[in-house]
């Protein structure tokens, strides 16, 4: 086959002069689309060709800014229950966000109905009581990230690098939705559109964006930009201006879905993926273990069966109820960490199992947590070593939140 060039010269395709063993016809079948910058040709072993990255090809590891794009870690529990009452937002799966406000019947979960080479998805669902969203209401999946982890993208400097968020989304609402990138400053934001065009079919998104020069992106352990999946937040901080680094405090693209106003909508996202340079990779797959100490940095659920320890300390006094105890940390965090509890005891094993009732004077930092727990009735002697305990009936939890 000769392919002639515009003006002149041409490109041959010749088969090869010598076909044995078989001496038969042979018939490739191209791809239907074109593949991403980098990727190649190759064969399913049937002579059916399609893109692929290259495997000789080496990527960075280390290379994705989002944690948990797989969705797979899920402290809270949600695959097990679905999380709802959504009007204030809610974290699903850890890192991940949700927020339907206006809305009273949504709920959302981590999900097993997952793209190829994916086991889990995060699941919204707007439920039955549908409604249209207020001037001033927020509806999200995000994630924040921190400057720490944004830090080598340079964004707010002349040195401002370009970025490609990636991610495969399926949803059973069709049309146009807004993504947004926004500085954690609120003084900076790029506003883009990404289109679901088939129901309940997964299908894969690549948004890049350039960096910005301008705008305030923290660098340390503060917040520095959202990463918003937007699902139908209000005129107040909707905007036109798109594809385009803007100052103020916008949010979403005007004209887009209002998601939480479709009566028993669905939607799933996953293998989220953001990185340096303008072209998507092939997501980073991260070994469960690793991605969930990662997670331990923003959120940290401790408990287990009946008199799993989650923290000790020293017994101040026989008529006390109150004692200091150190929380066993599983790994440094963010920043201090605030405390809620459920169904714990303080106890020493021998003597007295005391419920607790309230804890008090929270110390906290990036490497370790104490606080003062209470119950309602006296505990052990003076000096004696004490455990803050689950319940025997096995219920309990501590749970420390550093998110940003």
């Amino acid at each position: 086959i000769k392919l002639k060039g515009v003006t002149d010269g041409s490109v041959t395709l010749q088969a090869p002069a010598d076909t044995s063993p078989s001496g038969s016809d042979k018939t490739f079948t191209l791809p239907t689309q074109d593949g991403t910058a980098g990727q190649v040709l190759t064969t399913d072993g049937n002579a059916n060709l399609s893109f692929a990255d290259d495997a000789n090809t080496v990527l960075e590891s280390g290379r994705n800014l989002i944690i948990n794009g797989a969705q797979q870690v899920d402290q809270r529990g949600s695959g097990n229950t679905a999380i709802g009452t959504l009007t204030n937002g809610k974290y699903i799966t850890d890192r991940w966000n949700v927020r339907g406000q206006d809305n009273t019947t949504g709920q959302a979960s981590q999900s097993t109905n997952a793209p190829p080479d994916f086991v889990n998805s995060l699941l919204v669902e707007v439920g039955g009581g549908a409604g249209a969203t207020s001037a001033g209401g927020n509806r999200f999946i995000r994630q924040n990230i921190e400057g720490y982890v944004l830090r080598p993208l340079r964004w707010g400097t002349s040195g401002a690098k370009a970025a490609t968020m990636s991610f495969w989304v399926k949803g059973n609402v069709t049309g146009t939705y807004s993504f947004f990138f926004f500085s954690g400053a609120l003084d900076y934001h790029y506003a883009t559109t990404y289109s679901i065009n088939s129901s309940n079919t997964w299908e894969k998104k690549t948004i890049t964006v350039p960096g910005p020069t301008s705008g305030t992106f923290y660098t340390e352990n503060q917040l520095a930009v959202y990463c918003q999946w937007d699902l139908g937040t209000g005129s107040n901080y909707q905007t036109s201006t798109l594809d385009q680094w803007a100052s103020g405090d916008k949010r979403c693209a005007s004209g887009c879905v209002d998601f939480f106003n479709n009566a028993n909508a669905h939607l799933r996202l996953t293998g989220v993926q953001f990185e340096a340079g303008e072209t998507a990779t092939q997501f980073e797959h991260i070994k469960y273990p690793d991605d969930f100490d990662r997670c331990l940095r923003y959120y940290q659920r401790l408990g287990g069966p009946r008199y799993v320890a989650v923290g000790s300390g020293v017994q101040g006094s026989n008529t006390q109820t109150a004692s200091r105890i150190n929380i066993n940390m599983r790994a440094p965090m963010r920043t201090g960490a605030s405390v809620t509890f459920q169904d714990l005891i303080l106890t020493d094993r021998t003597g007295f199992d005391n419920a607790v009732n309230q804890h008090s004077g929270l110390h906290s930092s990036e490497t370790g947590t104490y606080a003062t727990f209470k119950s309602a009735t006296n505990g052990g002697d003076l000096g004696r070593g004490i455990i803050l305990a689950v319940r025997p009936n096995g219920t309990g939890y501590l749970e420390l939140t550093a998110e940003l």
